[in-house]
C-alpha cells in the first residue's frame, strides 16, 4: 500500500527532464528509484526493514534469491501454484495447513538472527504482502492465504535488473536531517521526490510504532524545507492526498494555495486492504512548471 508503481505513467511525464542526481528520500519499495532516468539516483529509507529489504537486490543475484525463496518454500511446506490459494479448489484444510506452516516459519525468523532474505520470503505469504512489527520488532504479520508463483521469479530478476542499469546509492536515514545535511549539496539539475506518510491515510509505515510515525509538526517541518529549496531553485516534488474517505487535508491545501505550487491530481482510487474504494484525491504537487509536450521515450525507464 503506498506503492507508486501503478502511477509511474502518471507521474514520469511530470518530472523535470535532464536530471542529473535523482533524489528518493522516502524510499519505501523503490519504484520510483527503479523507474527513474536521472545520471544518479539517490535511494533513501529510514524503516531499517524496508531499507534492509530493499538492499537485497543490491547484494545478491537474482538466482540467488530465488534460490533462497524456494529452499525456504521447501523447507516450511509453503505454498505454491500447485495449490494455488486464488483459486476455489483451495480447501479449508489447506488453508489450515499452510496457516501452520506460515506461522512456524513466522517464529523461526523472529528466534533466529533475522534474516533479510526470510524476511522478504515471508511477504509472499503475508495477509496483503504486508510487514508489521510489534513493540519487541518481531514480524507479526498474519498468513494471507497467498502463495509463491513462478511470475514471482521475473519481478525479482527484474527489479535486480533494473539496479544493475542504474547509478544508484542507498541510505537509511531521516529525510528531513537528510535535507539539512545537505541543503548547499544539493545542484540546479537535481531533482528531489518526496513521498512522505500521509496524514489522513491508514498504512503501516505511518504507524506510531513505524520509526516514530509521521506527525502534522512533521509535515510542517517539511514544508518549511521546500520552501527554503524553492528559494535555492533546487526543484522538487511531493506526493501526497488531498482528501481521503471524508477527512481533507486542510493544512496542505492551504500551504499550496499560499505558496501558488503546481498541483496535479492523479487519477488513483486506493482500496484500504480490501475493504473497499476509499475516494482519495491523490495530487502532485511541484516547484515548478511540469513538462507539457514530451514523448514518454524522453523518460526511459519503462521498459
Amino acid at each position: 500500500m503506498g506503492n507508486k508503481y501503478n502511477l509511474l505513467s502518471q507521474l514520469k511525464p511530470l518530472f523535470p527532464p535532464n536530471i542529473d542526481t535523482f533524489y528518493d528520500l522516502f524510499g519505501g519499495g523503490g519504484s520510483i528509484s527503479l523507474n527513474i532516468k536521472a545520471n544518479k539516483v539517490i535511494y533513501n529509507e529510514l524503516n531499517t526493514n524496508v531499507y534492509e529489504l530493499f538492499s537485497l537486490f543490491t547484494k545478491y543475484t537474482y538466482q540467488e534469491i530465488i534460490e533462497h525463496i524456494n529452499k525456504r518454500v521447501k523447507e516450511f511446506r509453503l505454498p505454491t501454484l500447485s495449490c494455488d490459494v486464488r483459486t476455489k479448489h483451495y480447501q479449508e484444510e489447506y488453508k489450515q495447513e499452510h496457516n501452520k506452516n506460515y506461522l512456524k516459519f513466522r517464529k523461526f525468523y523472529n528466534e533466529s538472527n533475522r534474516n533479510y532474505l526470510d524476511l522478504y520470503t515471508l511477504t509472499f505469504f503475508s495477509f496483503c504482502n504486508l510487514i508489521r512489527f510489534n513493540s519487541k520488532n518481531e514480524f507479526n504479520m498474519p498468513f494471507g492465504n497467498r502463495c509463491y508463483l513462478k511470475e514471482h521469479d521475473y519481478q525479482i530478476a527484474n527489479a535486480c535488473y533494473r539496479i544493475s542499469k542504474q547509478n544508484i546509492e542507498t541510505k537509511n536515514e531521516d529525510a528531513l536531517n537528510y535535507i539539512k545535511n545537505n541543503f548547499y549539496k544539493f545542484k540546479q539539475n537535481d531533482f528531489i521526490y518526496l513521498d512522505p506518510p500521509y496524514l489522513n491515510t491508514t498504512a503501516v509505515y505511518n504507524e506510531k510504532g513505524a520509526f516514530g510515525g509521521w506527525s502534522i509538526d512533521d509535515d510542517y517541518r517539511l514544508f518549511n524545507l521546500l520552501e527554503l529549496l524553492n528559494a535555492r531553485g533546487i526543484k522538487w516534488g511531493l506526493s501526497n492526498v488531498f482528501k481521503n474517505k471524508e477527512y481533507t487535508n486542510e493544512h496542505l491545501i492551504k500551504w499550496c494555495e499560499d505558496n501558488n505550487w503546481n498541483v496535479n491530481h492523479l487519477d488513483k482510487e486506493y482500496a484500504s486492504l480490501g475493504k473497499g474504494i476509499s475516494n482519495t484525491d491523490e495530487v502532485y504537487i511541484c516547484n515548478y512548471e511540469t513538462p507539457k509536450q514530451m514523448s514518454i521515450f524522453d523518460y526511459g525507464g519503462g521498459e
